[in-house]
């Protein structure tokens, strides 16, 4: 009982000693720290950053390339996005609305994958709280104010070939 007890002391100032090392190590002033200051710094967003789903606006149309076919509301698995498809001309197929309830969006992309004329980009801002759950949910008008526009497709090569 005695090798016991004394083997238990052992281990924990063992222990003790091996805690106390890893806070020595991280207060080393030549580790960089890991504290983001933000909100006073935003954190860059990496390249594969999963965000909001958006609807991005063409330059030359001024609307977005979203045809209506309601692809990513049958994809959505929180079925969070509901599209209505104009009445109008069949052959100029749009929303007449589409709206997206983010308080319940798991931010998988599933939406923006499955989308046949990809016009659903993810949006680079994670900020997206508010006070009342009305704020939370988005239309037409607001995701392709987030969206923003596409940018600007260079000119064809052929084009520059016959100059």
């Amino acid at each position: 009982m005695k090798s016991t007890l004394c083997k238990d002391i052992v281990n924990s100032f063992v222990s003790v000693a091996k805690g106390l090392w890893v806070t020595v190590t991280h207060w080393s002033p030549a580790r960089p720290s890991v504290t983001e200051l933000y909100p006073d710094v935003m954190p860059e967003l990496p390249e594969n950053f999963r965000g909001m789903p958006t609807l991005p606006v063409n330059p030359k149309t001024g609307r977005s390339g979203c045809i209506a076919c309601g692809a990513c509301m049958r994809m959505c698995p929180e079925q969070i996005i509901k599209v209505v498809a104009d009445k109008g001309d069949p052959k100029e197929r749009k929303p007449a609305e589409f709206t997206i309830d983010i308080s319940r969006c798991m931010w998988c992309g599933l939406c923006m994958e499955v989308c046949p004329t990809n016009c659903l980009k993810p949006a680079r801002t994670f900020e997206h709280a508010c006070y009342t759950r009305e704020c939370m949910v988005y239309t037409l008008e607001d995701l392709m104010k987030l969206g923003g526009t596409l940018p600007e497709e260079p000119e064809s090569v052929e084009s520059e070939e016959s100059s």
